[in-house]
C-alpha cells in the first residue's frame, strides 16, 4: 500500500450464521482471497451484534447476511428487528473501515482529502422502507454523514455538531432511484463534506458549522443499517453492491 494515498477496493466476504436464527450452513461464495479486505469490519445482525474482524473476512467467512450473488455483487442482508449494536436501535450488516486492523482508536481527521465510492442497489426493504446504505461516522461521536434510501430516494443526513445539540441538515436528490442500481460518493476535504449522487453533488462546510469537528476522527461505513427496530422476521433490507473503494489523500 503506498502512502500517503490508499486506494481500497471491496470485495464479498460471506459469514457463518448465528443466534436465534440460524439456519443450516450453505456454500455460499466467498472471494475474500480475490479482494482487499484487510482495512474493513463486519458487523452482523445477529443477537450479538457481533463483529468479524479483517483476518476472518480475508479468509473467506460466510453466511446469509453477507454473500455473493450470482451475478457476482456484494449482498448486505439485515432482518427488521434483528440484533443491534448498543448505541443503537437498528439492525445492520455493514462494513466499518479500519485504517489499522489492530486499533479500532486509529482513523482519519477531517483534514486531507478522503472518498468513499459506489455503485448499489437497494434490493428489499422492511415496512419502513429506510436503510442507511453509506456513512462517515465519528470515533466516539455522531455519525458525520448518513446517505439514506427511502421509499426510492435517496437523503443526506448531515449533524451539524458532533456532540450537543441534535440538529440534523438534510438534502433529498432530486432524482428517484428506486429499486434500480445508483452511484454515489460521499467526500470530505480540509472540513467540507460532498454527498454526491447520480451526477447531483451536495456540498456542506461542517468545519465552519461547528469548529468541534476539528478533533473529531472518522471512519466510513457501508452496506444495509435497517432503520427498522420492530419488523417481524420476514421483513429484511437487503442491499447489493457492485463497487466499493476508499481512497485518501494528504
Amino acid at each position: 500500500m503506498r502512502r500517503p494515498f490508499i486506494c481500497l477496493s471491496l470485495g464479498l466476504l460471506v459469514l457463518g450464521g448465528c443466534g436465534k436464527d440460524q439456519e443450516p450452513q450453505r456454500d455460499y461464495a466467498a472471494p475474500g482471497s480475490n479482494y482487499d479486505l484487510s482495512h474493513w469490519k463486519l458487523t452482523l445482525p445477529d443477537d450479538q451484534a457481533s463483529e468479524v474482524r479483517a483476518e476472518k473476512l480475508e479468509a473467506g467467512y460466510a453466511s446469509r447476511y453477507f454473500h455473493l450473488s450470482e451475478s457476482g455483487a456484494m449482498v448486505f442482508i439485515a432482518p427488521a428487528g434483528a440484533g443491534t449494536t448498543k448505541n443503537s436501535d437498528y439492525p445492520r450488516s455493514e462494513l466499518r473501515e479500519v485504517l489499522d486492523p489492530a486499533d479500532d482508536n486509529r482513523n482519519w481527521s477531517g483534514s486531507g482529502f478522503h472518498q468513499l465510492k459506489a455503485s448499489c442497489r437497494v434490493m428489499q426493504a422492511p415496512s419502513t422502507e429506510k436503510i442507511i446504505v453509506g456513512q462517515i461516522h465519528g470515533f466516539d461521536a455522531r455519525p458525520l454523514v448518513k446517505l439514506q434510501w427511502q421509499k426510492g430516494k435517496l437523503r443526506a443526513l448531515i449533524k451539524q455538531h458532533p456532540k450537543g445539540d441534535n440538529e440534523d441538515l438534510s438534502h433529498t436528490f432530486s432524482v428517484p432511484v428506486n429499486n434500480d442500481l445508483f452511484s454515489y460518493s460521499i467526500e470530505v476535504r480540509d472540513g467540507v463534506l460532498s454527498v454526491e449522487a447520480n451526477g447531483e453533488r451536495f456540498s456542506h462546510d461542517f468545519y465552519a458549522a461547528d469548529p468541534a469537528w476539528r478533533d473529531v476522527a472518522f471512519y466510513f461505513k457501508a452496506g444495509a443499517y435497517v432503520q427498522d427496530d420492530d419488523g417481524s422476521a420476514d421483513e429484511v433490507g437487503e442491499v447489493q453492491f457492485t463497487e466499493l473503494a476508499v481512497h485518501h489523500g494528504g
